[in-house]
């Protein structure tokens, strides 16, 4: 009979890109020989690409629960949208509302910046930190602190959005960290008194370091951000302009898309991801304040503000918050998120709306968020190696 370890390298690898991340944790364990194989960094690589070549995308969902007040996580089969995993967010973020002191009109809120290969990034209202997390292996770590939180004494410093995403030419996950800081207090949200700041935080340095910034007002804390071939975008504005402001995770550099004209002055926005482009749906309400639709555009360059087209319109609605994405790159299909905080499925070719009954209602809506995930083995930690678990 054939030993394992008698089997060719490249025979094994082949065999075990096709298994999910916990078969593989558990197959670390079998011997050294396949514990240096699935904990190096090209098998890793490799597993990447075979996922993202195979098309194995899940869905990750995140909801506040009504009834223990507590953030999950929900992995969803991109296919068939059925729940395969719900787990609670990571420490810090676990049973946080007990943690921090109870405030008149502030609650606690986490954000999912993204997702990327497999990483996770959250983030908080509270100033707590910034946490990476891939689900699968259930690694975590806690981002070292900002260098943007100190400031002079009476100078706030305020968030102004944050995104994640991963460097292919230095093959390191980055994030981009954007502040504004009051040098005069009296003046609260002053467009003329504020100073910008941006800085970039790189995982396998594990460090922060400024970058030159734009002086944008984003609005991304509820999840209004994309990540697309590179590049996080986020909806903002400045005293004389509006449009969308991206990061190129590479080259760190910022680049401005004006809004097309139909759409400047109206607040009501939020951008998402359509085929790997930047889109946005816009809320136009009817003149009874009853009914509400969405124009969704597309934008094909970033930079190029006469590449938005107009789309489609979908609705009207009355019981809709706001669009969460589109399934399965399908633009007859989109995910939204109800006025009671359920995630639901609207169906323009039927006009069906159909509750996805996940998780409970929660308790105000703004909480759901939905990103693509893929199961993968990467580390958080910084290095190539996985940490030893002291279960081999």
């Amino acid at each position: 009979m054939l030993m394992i370890n008698e089997l060719p390298q490249d025979l094994v690898e082949q065999i075990l890109v096709w298994l999910p991340v916990v078969s593989l944790l558990r197959l670390k364990c079998v011997c050294k020989s396949w514990y240096a194989l699935i904990t190096h960094k090209n098998f890793i690589t490799k597993q990447i690409l075979h996922n993202k070549n195979n098309s194995n995308t899940h869905l990750l969902l995140k909801t506040l629960d009504k009834i223990t007040k507590d953030y999950a996580v929900s992995t969803l089969s991109y296919e068939t949208l059925q729940v395969s995993l719900t787990q609670p967010l990571p420490p810090p973020y676990f049973e946080i509302d007990k943690k921090i002191v109870p405030q008149p009109h502030f609650k606690v809120e986490i954000l999912v910046v993204g997702s990327c290969n497999g990483v996770v990034c959250l983030h908080d209202n509270c100033g707590l930190s910034i946490v990476l997390w891939n689900p699968a292996t259930r690694e975590t770590k806690v981002v070292p602190e900002s260098n943007l939180l100190s400031c002079p004494a009476g100078h706030p410093v305020y968030f102004n959005g944050i995104g994640f995403g991963f460097d292919a030419k230095t093959n390191d996950y980055k994030i981009i960290n954007l502040r504004r800081t009051m040098p005069d207090p009296t003046i609260s949200h002053s467009r003329i008194q504020c100073i910008f700041q941006s800085e970039v935080y790189s995982l396998s340095a594990d460090s922060w370091r400024k970058v030159d910034s734009d002086p944008c007002f984003s609005e991304s804390f509820r999840g209004s951000r994309t990540y697309i071939n590179g590049m996080v975008s986020w909806e903002a504005y400045c005293h004389d302009w509006e449009g969308v402001l991206s990061f190129d995770v590479s080259d760190e550099v910022f680049l401005k898309t004006w809004l097309p004209d139909d759409v400047i002055g109206n607040p009501l926005r939020h951008i998402f991801e359509l085929n790997e482009l930047i889109a946005m749906a816009v809320t136009i309400i009817d003149e009874e304040w009853s009914e509400f639709c969405f124009d969704i555009w597309l934008m094909h360059e970033v930079g190029v503000k006469d590449s938005w087209t107009k789309l489609f319109t979908v609705g009207p609605f009355t019981e809709i918050e706001r669009p969460l994405g589109v399934w399965k790159n399908d633009t007859q299909t989109m995910f939204f998120e109800h006025f009671e905080g359920q995630p639901v499925l609207y169906d323009s070719s039927t006009k069906e709306i159909t509750n996805l009954q996940i998780g409970h209602e929660v308790t105000r809506c703004l909480h759901l968020q939905l990103v693509t995930y893929m199961e993968t083995l990467v580390s958080v930690k910084g290095g190539n190696e996985f940490e030893e678990q002291g279960n081999c």
